[in-house]
C-alpha cells in the first residue's frame, strides 16, 4: 500500500493521528474546510445531490419526528380523560402513571430495533415501516375502548417513535459532510421540539381540556397518514457505501472512519477492485433515470452489510456500554432525562394547586416557553461545535480531534444545574409563576442541547460504532427513565422538592465534570479502545466491503 505522498489528505507521516478513528484532516493550510467524506460519482450518493435536494430528503424525517413528539407529549396531558373514562378496577394492574413510563420504556426498545434494522435493509424501508407502525398505533388508540388496548397502542406507538431517536440521526449523517453535521444535528434537535411544543400548546383544544383522549388521537391520525405519504414519495434511500474509484492514476478509497487513502493499484486496495461507480457510457444502468428512480424508491432491499450488519450491531452495543467514553455520555444523558422528568412530572401538579391555581389551558400556554428555549439550542450549540472545532483544528495542523467537541458539554450541564436549582427554590418558596417557567425553559434547553452534543461526540469519536453508540446513548437513557419516574417521586417525598432538585443538580455537575479529563486524555483512551475492539465495521455509518 502506498501513502500517496503528494496528497495532503493521505500524508500519514505528517498527520499521524489520521490513523486514529475520530481524528480527521479537516482544515487545509489556507484555512478552508475540506468536504469529507469525498462524494463518489454515483447519482445514488446523497453527497452528490444539491443542497436543496438534500433538504427535501430531510423534510419527511423532520415531519415524522414532530408528529412523534406531539403524540408522546399528548399522552402525558390526557390523564384527566383517562381517569374519567376508566376506573381503577378497569386499569388493574396498572394505573394512569403507567402511560408515561411505558412510553419511555418502549421508546428505548425502539432505539434498539430501528438503527440496527436500517443497517440491514436500508434507511428508507426502515423509515417507511416506522411510519406505518406509528399510524396503526395512533388509529388503534383512537378506536380503543379498553384501557389495556389503549396502553398497548401507546406501547406500539412508542416503538415507532424510537426511530426518531436513533435511525433518523443516521439519516441526517448520511446527508451531510463532516463539517456540516454539527449544524444539521443542532437544527434537527432544535426544530423538532420547537414545532412540536408550539402545536402542543393547542392540546387542550384538541382533547377538550384533556378529557377526551380519543379526539386527540383521531385528529393526529391525519398527520400520521401524511408521514406515510412523505416517506413513500419524498424520501429516497440515503444509505450508500462509497466504492473505491480511480483518481489521477491512483485508486482512491474511503474507510469507515471517513478518511481517504490513495493506493497504487486495485490489488493493494482493501477489498480488491470494486465495480466502477458511474461509468461514462450513456447506456449504463446507473445513468438511466428509470433505474435510478427504481433504486431510490424501492422498499424491499438488503444492504451490502445485510442481516449480519444488523446482528453485529448488538455485540457492538454491549462493547459501547463498557466503553468509558460512551458510557459517560449515556449516564449524563440519563441524568438529563431524569432532570427533565423531575420537572415535567411535578410542574402541572404544583401549578394546579395553591398558591398558583392555574387552569390546564393556562399551563399549556406557559409550557410554550419551551419553544424559544429549544430553538435557541441551534445557534448556540452549532456555533460552539463548529467554530471551536475549526479553531482548534487549525492549531493542530488541520487535524480535527473528536475531543474538540467535549467543551460543548459545558453548555447543557450548566443549563441543567441552573434549571434544577431555580425550580427547586421557586416551588419550595412559592416564587412567581414566571420564575417556574424560566426554570422550565432552561431545563428544555439543557435537555435538547445534551442530545445535540452527545450525538456529535459519539458519532465522530467512534464512526465505526456510530449506530450502536446512538442506540446505547438514547436507548439506554429512555429505558432507564422508566424507573426514574418512580425514583423521582419517592425522592421528592423523602427529601422535599428543594433538596431533591439541589442534589440532582450536584450529581449532574459532578458527572459533567468528568468530561474535563477526557478532553486531555480521551485521545489516548480512544486509541487503545479502537485498537482492541473496533475491527468490525458492520455497524459503521459507511462500512467497507472488506469489513464484513
Amino acid at each position: 500500500m502506498s501513502s500517496g505522498t503528494d496528497s495532503a489528505i493521505s500524508n500519514r507521516s505528517k498527520y499521524e493521528s489520521m490513523d486514529l478513528s475520530g481524528s480527521v484532516y479537516l482544515v487545509s493550510g489556507d484555512g478552508k474546510i475540506i468536504s469529507l467524506p469525498m462524494p463518489s460519482r454515483s447519482p445514488r450518493d446523497p453527497l452528490n445531490w444539491g443542497r436543496n435536494r438534500r433538504v427535501l430528503a430531510y423534510l419527511p424525517v423532520l415531519w415524522y419526528q414532530i408528529v412523534c413528539l406531539v403524540l408522546v407529549q399528548g399522552a402525558s396531558s390526557l390523564f384527566i380523560g383517562v381517569q374519567e373514562k376508566f376506573s381503577s378496577k378497569d386499569m388493574k394492574p396498572f394505573g394512569p402513571g403507567t402511560m408515561v413510563s411505558a412510553i419511555s420504556l418502549f421508546q428505548g426498545f425502539g432505539c434498539f430495533l430501528w438503527a440496527p434494522l436500517s443497517l440491514a435493509v436500508g434507511r428508507r424501508p426502515a423509515f417507511v415501516l416506522a411510519t406505518f407502525v406509528l399510524t396503526a398505533s395512533t388509529l388503534w388508540a383512537a378506536l380503543s375502548n379498553d384501557f389495556h388496548q389503549y396502553l398497548g397502542a401507546l406501547c406500539l406507538g412508542a416503538v415507532a417513535q424510537g426511530f426518531a431517536l436513533s435511525a433518523s440521526l443516521l439519516l441526517i449523517i448520511d446527508l451531510t459532510f463532516i463539517h456540516e453535521r454539527p449544524q444539521a444535528v443542532a437544527l434537527n434537535w432544535a426544530l423538532t421540539p420547537t414545532a412540536a411544543y408550539a402545536i402542543f400548546s393547542l392540546a387542550p383544544e384538541m382533547s377538550s381540556d384533556g378529557t377526551n383522549y380519543k379526539r386527540f388521537y383521531q385528529i393526529w391520525v391525519v398527520p400520521c397518514f401524511i408521514s406515510i405519504v412523505l416517506a413513500l414519495f419524498f424520501y429516497p434511500e440515503t444509505y450508500f457505501i462509497r466504492p473505491a474509484q480511480s483518481y489521477d492514476g491512483r485508486i482512491l478509497a474511503q474507510s469507515a472512519t471517513e478518511k481517504t487513502e490513495f493506493y497504487e493499484s486495485w490489488e493493494a486496495c482493501p477489498g480488491g477492485k470494486d465495480l466502477p461507480d458511474a461509468p461514462d457510457h450513456p447506456n449504463h444502468p446507473e445513468l438511466q433515470r428509470w433505474w435510478f428512480m427504481r433504486y431510490r424508491y424501492r422498499l424491499f432491499v438488503t444492504t451490502r452489510a445485510g442481516w449480519r450488519g444488523m446482528f453485529a450491531c448488538y455485540p457492538q452495543a454491549v462493547l459501547c456500554l463498557i466503553n468509558p467514553l460512551i458510557l459517560w455520555v449515556a449516564v449524563l444523558q440519563a441524568l438529563m432525562l431524569c432532570s427533565y422528568i423531575s420537572i415535567g412530572e411535578t410542574i402541572v401538579v404544583y401549578l394546579l394547586s395553591e398558591p398558583y391555581n392555574k387552569t390546564p389551558t393556562f399551563i399549556a400556554r406557559g409550557c410554550a416557553a419551551i419553544v424559544p428555549a429549544s430553538l435557541l439550542t441551534w445557534p448556540v450549540c452549532s456555533y460552539v461545535l463548529s467554530l471551536a472545532t475549526k479553531k482548534l483544528a487549525m492549531r493542530n495542523g488541520g487535524v480535527r480531534e473528536a475531543e474538540y467537541y467535549l467543551p460543548a458539554f459545558i453548555i447543557p450541564v450548566l443549563a441543567a444545574v441552573l434549571s434544577n436549582i431555580l425550580y427547586g427554590l421557586a416551588i419550595q418558596r412559592s416564587w412567581d409563576y414566571a420564575v417556574i417557567v424560566v426554570a422550565l425553559a432552561f431545563n428544555a434547553f439543557a435537555f435538547y442541547a445534551i442530545a445535540i452534543v452527545a450525538t456529535i461526540w459519539v458519532t465522530e469519536a467512534f464512526p465505526r460504532w456510530a449506530a450502536p453508540a446512538i442506540v446505547v446513548v438514547f436507548g439506554v437513557s429512555y429505558i432507564t427513565s422508566t424507573g426514574m419516574s418512580y425514583i423521582v417521586m419517592a425522592w421528592i417525598r423523602s427529601q422535599g422538592i428543594q433538596v431533591m432538585q439541589m442534589e440532582l443538580a450536584l450529581i449532574i455537575f459532578v458527572v459533567g465534570c468528568i468530561g474535563g479529563p477526557m478532553a486531555f486524555f480521551g485521545k489516548g483512551v480512544r486509541q487503545r479502545i479502537n485498537g482492541k475492539w473496533a475491527a468490525s465495521e458492520a455497524g459503521a455509518l459507511r462500512p467497507q466491503a472488506c469489513g464484513y
